[in-house]
């Protein structure tokens, strides 16, 4: 699916999705003013991806996503056809610039940025000095006599 799935969303271009934080205090208040939009997700195809686009749990949202109304990340009222494997956030990436964030790219088959990359080479440099600075362990050699 690609990126264009929001075309074709029953929701398109209308609003009533979301609240600003001066509208509501609970999640009754939330319910109360955007429950009636939940039905615009009952034949949309594109809950999955919807929750995947919007990461309402990771970003605490507040309003409607993926058939689903959201009240600081949790889910407090939903369609009764909804599916737990719709839930599936993806899992935040490590940053870019990072030896973390290289190996994210690796992981996920992509070739790492040049931020990326550049931090790789200076781990890979620290690693080799550090290396180059640990005692050796000398080795005595008895003669027998």
């Amino acid at each position: 699916m690609t990126g264009g799935w929001a075309l074709h969303a029953p929701c398109r271009g209308r609003d009533g999705f979301t609240v600003t934080e001066d509208d509501w205090n609970t999640g009754a208040d939330l319910k109360r003013l955007l429950g009636y939009q939940l039905a615009t997700c009952g034949p949309c195809p594109f809950r999955a991806v919807c929750i995947a686009t919007v990461k309402p749990a990771q970003a605490k949202f507040d309003g409607i996503a993926g058939g689903r109304l959201w009240c600081n990340g949790e889910v407090i009222a939903s369609l009764d056809d909804v599916s737990e494997e719709e839930l599936a956030e993806p899992k935040l990436r490590a940053s870019c610039g990072t030896e973390a964030g290289a190996k994210d790219h690796t992981r996920h088959g992509e070739r790492p940025c040049l931020s990326c990359r550049q931090a790789a080479r200076e781990m890979t440099a620290r690693r080799k000095a550090e290396k180059a600075k640990e005692p050796k362990q000398l080795q005595l050699d008895f003669a027998t006599t």
